[in-house]
């Protein structure tokens, strides 16, 4: 009579283990699927399409930088073609900023596409710079279409600032830059769907470990 009560037990867990994987499964993709702002802050402060005339000054700094022998500086270290869009309020109250840059274009052969920025809020007194990581397109296509997208590390302030977006265009290769969006968000972003997907691992794995007892048990 225990082992079968066991078994009845046994099988309620694991139908109700599987019940649960199954929802959150379904409930994935929906996350995913909403839009992707929401990984970048929680309002969208505001955005610069950065005009014809400034991506042409990086594509003639950039042939200015090929024709330059020796080795480049990096980081810090680098020559840049800067940009500053227009100045925003920014509140305490809409802690923590973060900017995204958006660049697409076309790949000038097959390989890797790739172009490497700084960026910033710029305001009176030293100002931090995000120095972002090469953003990239792998494997692309001659003539292929491209997008990539990086964000800068959240900067919070102690008081009430005005401050100006900067975005300082460092280099690119195998790319024509036709299109480069500069983005101000405010907020904490919201959660991704693998940081809901760990957040629910305790519950899952204390259903399957009760699972497994159970089965343990009527063996």
């Amino acid at each position: 009579m225990r082992d079968v009560t066991c078994a009845a037990d046994s099988g309620k867990v694991w139908r109700w283990g599987a019940v649960a994987v199954l929802v959150l499964a379904a409930a994935l993709p929906s996350v995913q699927a909403k839009d992707e702002a929401g990984a970048y802050g929680k309002t969208l402060e505001k955005i610069y399409d950065l005009s014809p005339e400034t991506l042409a000054k990086f594509q003639r700094f950039q042939e200015k930088q090929a024709q330059t022998p020796g080795e480049k500086g990096k980081g810090i270290y680098a020559a840049t073609e800067r940009w500053r869009g227009d100045e925003l309020s920014l509140p305490t109250s809409k802690n923590p900023f973060t900017i995204v840059v958006k660049v697409s274009g076309v790949a000038l052969a097959d390989g890797d596409a790739g172009s490497r920025w700084q960026t910033g809020l710029q305001f009176d007194g030293p100002s931090p710079v995000s120095f972002l990581p090469e953003l990239v397109h792998k494997g692309a296509r001659a003539g292929q279409p491209v997008s990539m997208v990086g964000a800068s590390k959240a900067v919070s302030f102690k008081e009430d600032r005005k401050a100006a977006p900067q975005l300082e265009f460092e280099s690119s290769r195998n790319l024509r830059i036709d299109r480069v969006q500069v983005e101000v968000w405010s907020g904490i972003r919201k959660s991704t769907w693998l940081e809901l997907l760990m957040s629910w691992s305790p519950v899952l794995t204390g259903v399957v470990f009760l699972g497994l007892v159970l089965w343990f048990r009527r063996r």
